[in-house]
């Protein structure tokens, strides 16, 4: 509504002013045009105009005034007054214009404002400000506080000085290549703290506005307090550091250790072996004398036993000398044709059966990843113990299979022999543990420990189950690999 009025006490008024109010001429004419102005407004327009018209001076006033379907609207109204040529006052002439709308977008904006005004003075964050030079010209309390500086002394570039020396360099270089390339940018500076100080830490990161055409018009940025986060991590750079070098000297008291294993197996298999071959040596004289001289039955026994003492030391030498390689042997991976690596250990072990009525029940293996050494000797293991401890059962049940799951597989050999009480589980693959201390049972109580070293290096576990007089189920799991890690692993074994 734009609409030209004489006030001198309304004479007239045109027909935009009367659509407004809904009103008719009559009813505006003189005063009653201020029936329509808003109660909470009225004294202070009555004000204005009084004071203008008094002073015959012009006027501008805003207030809110009745529209035809009862709302009050904003407007905005001017005044001018009007003379004769030979100077008389002769009343207003005015316009009123519709400002509702705008008002209430000023209003909105100025709300806004303030809020954002208030959510950046009590931000726990330095808020800033910069020129499209990047010189400084706003900064919230935070910062003013922070640093001990005023407005004025922020302004422009007299932030820099509250940088540490030592990043002032790197800082100034960065955030003039960001001003120059009008890009945004992130750095951690140290800024000094006035209550005490010290200097903390801070992630400043700046964003460039542009206008319309693409020009930079202003900087905005944050400074968040990152010091403790900075001081955490510093800390576990140290520990790292800390751990690397153990991890270091450990490392080297391990080689160290290693060689003065391999130094005493070198002993046991040299010094040990040299006597037990002079033993048997000596008992295979006596036995061959024997064809010339008589010997009773207890000597020609106890000669037995001692042939059969020095074999068995023999072979535990053997044993214990494997248990120990296999710590420290290089894993080999590759493909392994489980069914297969079965039907050749068996035939490895036909002669332990002779004599023996034995069912095997082989069933189809899966393939899989791993170092056929080491599996062979699991196999060999789990196998000849089901042949050794089927040996008192007229028909020998040997089956051996696996369950195959979604990211493993578990692989079984299972007998019908004496089994063992399961009371004593925990035993059964420690060094030296036997459950069975039958002499038709020999062994060393080295060999399930040798399986179980071997099966954790594969990252697998092994575990048994049995019921005595009616057989055992040794159970061994493998996890599956994927191809290209088998081959990332011989490439690296290669390497190396």
């Amino acid at each position: 509504m734009d609409v030209p009025v004489l006030i001198n006490f309304v004479t007239t008024l045109i027909k935009p002013w009367l659509d407004f109010t809904g009103r008719t001429l009559e009813q505006e004419m003189g005063n009653g045009w201020a029936e329509g102005v808003h109660p909470d407004d009225f004294q202070r327009c009555l004000n204005t105009y009084t004071n203008a018209f008094d002073a015959r001076q012009n006027f501008t006033m805003e207030y809110r005034l009745r529209r035809n379907d009862g709302e009050y609207r904003w407007v905005f109204d001017t005044g001018v007054p009007r003379f004769a040529p030979t100077g008389e006052f002769l009343g207003y002439i005015g316009s009123c214009v519709d400002t509702h709308d705008r008002n209430l977008a000023e209003k909105a904006l100025r709300d806004s404002e303030e809020r954002y005004r208030i959510l950046t003075e009590v931000s726990p964050q330095a808020i800033w400000m910069g020129n499209r030079d990047g010189g400084i010209t706003y900064c919230n309390q935070y910062w003013l506080d922070f640093a001990g500086l005023t407005m004025e002394q922020t302004s422009g570039y007299g932030w820099i000085y509250v940088i540490h020396p030592d990043d002032r360099d790197r800082v100034l270089k960065t955030s003039m290549q960001a001003v120059a390339n009008g890009t945004n940018y992130e750095i951690e500076i140290r800024f000094r703290r006035v209550s005490d100080g010290s200097y903390r830490w801070h992630i400043v990161r700046g964003l460039p506005f542009r206008d319309a055409a693409g020009q930079i018009i202003k900087w905005v940025g944050i400074a968040s307090d990152i010091h403790d986060r900075k001081v955490a991590e510093d800390a576990l750079q140290q520990l790292n550091e800390m751990l690397e070098q153990r991890i270091q000297e450990r490392t080297a008291q391990l080689q160290a250790a290693n060689k003065e294993l391999e130094s005493f197996s070198y002993s046991v298999s040299h010094d040990l072996r040299a006597p037990l071959r002079h033993i048997a040596g000596f008992i295979e004289l006596l036995q061959k004398r024997n064809s010339s001289t008589s010997l009773d039955e207890t000597s020609q026994r106890y000669l037995k036993i001692i042939a059969g003492t020095a074999k068995q030391a023999g072979i535990l030498i053997d044993e214990l000398l494997t248990f120990s390689r296999m710590g420290r042997t290089e894993m080999r991976y590759i493909n392994l044709n489980m069914e297969e690596l079965v039907q050749e250990v068996k035939r490895d072990l036909l002669t332990e059966t002779q004599g023996r009525t034995i069912n095997w029940h082989i069933k189809p293996l899966p393939e899989i990843q791993g170092d056929p050494s080491m599996l062979r000797l699991v196999l060999r293991n789990l196998m000849g113990n089901a042949l050794k401890y089927t040996q008192t059962q007229n028909l020998a049940e040997i089956t051996i299979g696996s369950i195959d799951n979604q990211n493993e597989v578990v692989f079984f050999v299972q007998d019908n022999g004496v089994g063992f009480n399961m009371q004593y589980i925990h035993k059964l693959f420690g060094v030296f543990q036997r459950l069975h201390s039958d002499p038709q049972f020999e062994g060393t109580g080295v060999g399930l420990a040798n399986v179980q070293r071997i099966i954790h290096r594969h990252n697998g576990r092994v575990w048994a189950e049995a019921v005595v007089d009616s057989g055992a189920t040794f159970y061994f799991l493998l996890p599956k690999l994927l191809i290209n890690e088998s081959d990332e692993r011989t490439q690296a074994n290669s390497a190396n």
